[in-house]
């Protein structure tokens, strides 16, 4: 683990994007094909009672109010199972320079089968944007955390 960790902090070094967190290739639907978090390893390996983890991936969505003002960032977190889910939305605010995006939750629904139920959506944090391009997005989160992403076609 420390060799990726060294490695992604070299990554970081070579990102082609100025101000990754503010810079519009943030913005898009991305598949977690790698990550250190706890939580969301537990999932996708085990699943939801039951239901195997199909996918794993956050939406970052940016939108204008009238077209026109400051934008309005929004970040979703989803785990889908085959006959379920676990969607976490939040509000995001990124830096205006460099990597830093905060987030604060909003919303959250897990669905088993037929059962869908609201869950109180608790916490905040932080993302630092280490790389992003067209294609890869590699953050490091307020725990520590690595995450790779690659962007869906």
């Amino acid at each position: 683990l420390r060799r990726v960790r060294d490695l992604s902090n070299r990554l970081a070094a070579l990102t082609p994007t100025a101000d990754p967190a503010s810079s519009p290739l943030l913005c898009g639907t991305w598949d977690i094909v790698w990550t250190t978090e706890s939580e969301l390893l537990a999932l996708t390996k085990r699943g939801l009672l039951g239901l195997p983890c199909t996918a794993a991936y956050q939406a970052i969505a940016r939108t204008r109010e009238g077209g026109a003002g400051p934008w309005a960032y929004s970040l979703d977190n989803a785990i889908e199972f085959d006959g379920g889910f676990l969607r976490v939305g939040s509000t995001c605010e990124p830096a205006a320079s460099g990597g830093r995006v905060n987030f604060v939750f909003q919303s959250c629904a897990a669905r088993w089968r037929a059962l869908e139920l609201p869950l109180p959506p608790v916490g905040s944090g932080w993302f630092d944007v280490l790389y992003v391009d067209e294609e890869l997005r590699v953050c490091r989160d307020s725990r520590g955390d690595l995450q790779v992403c690659a962007r869906r076609k």
